[in-house]
């Protein structure tokens, strides 16, 4: 995220439940607010993790 905002003051963290995706989400920290998106929220590839990084991205800033 850091790399995709340019800002060195995001902190991304995830939680992952194996047995039901639906549970696992993002929790993004700015500067100035904290987000949690929901995987179900993000459009992305399970089998890669650019894509999943990708469409949280687009959850946030599109």
């Amino acid at each position: 995220m850091r790399q995709k905002t340019g800002s060195s003051q995001v902190a991304c963290y995830t939680y992952i439940d194996p047995e039901q995706e639906e549970n696992s989400f993002f929790v993004v920290k700015t500067t100035n607010k904290v987000i949690q998106v929901s995987f179900s929220e993000i459009t992305y590839n399970p089998s890669n993790f650019s894509s999943l990084i990708e469409g949280l991205y687009k959850a946030i800033y599109e």
